[in-house]
């Protein structure tokens, strides 16, 4: 397997993650990987052992502790603790579907890449937009890979992790975080 094919899986796996439920049958498979010994060495970058211990014991935790979990981040009721939206931390306004969202949609227009899903999220959230990079992963298409990461996640997933580290009570989704900021930087010094 390709190096960039191993990131478009590894974008694969935590847009699953952030997108649907962990009890959802789309989700069981990426959740069980985390529990396997040694998928840390299976990652296409670099893990280290305090993170792969944290993401192994946390997501070996009872499906119902991580539903609750999934459900208070990215469904409420309620008002989230860590919005997944990336509108939210770079415009001033701090709203969904904000100039950052329009930039994501002209920038998805322009690669060709439409959206295809039954959720009404917007297209800036966090498992979307690694859909999207597992999509043009996928197909090669690095430079716009590189595009995506850079100027539509990594410009806010760094505020994400921060908020949801100290309002989210999750260690498996803190976790999680902090495994898309790893891959995500590793890929774009690649």
């Amino acid at each position: 397997m390709s190096k960039i094919a191993h990131y478009a899986a590894a974008f694969n796996v935590l847009g699953i993650c952030y997108l649907f439920s962990p009890d959802d049958d789309s989700n069981r498979v990426a959740m069980r990987l985390f529990t396997l010994p040694g998928f840390a060495q299976q990652w296409p970058c670099e893990v280290d052992e305090a993170l792969y211990t944290q993401l192994s014991r946390s997501a070996g935790c009872d499906t119902e502790t991580l539903k609750a979990a999934w459900q208070t981040l990215f469904t409420g009721p309620g008002a989230l603790p860590a919005p997944p939206w990336g509108s939210v931390y770079q415009d001033a306004e701090g709203l969904l579907q904000g100039d950052s969202t329009l930039a994501l949609n002209a920038f998805l227009k322009q690669e060709r890449l439409k959206l295809s899903t039954a959720y009404p999220e917007p297209a800036d959230h966090i498992g979307l937009i690694l859909f999207q990079a597992a999509v043009l992963a996928s197909e090669m298409r690095a430079p716009a890979v590189n595009t995506l990461l850079s100027e539509h996640l990594l410009t806010w997933l760094p505020q994400y992790a921060e908020r949801l580290n100290a309002h989210g009570n999750s260690p498996f989704y803190c976790a999680l975080t902090q495994l898309a900021l790893v891959t995500v930087r590793a890929f774009l010094k690649a």
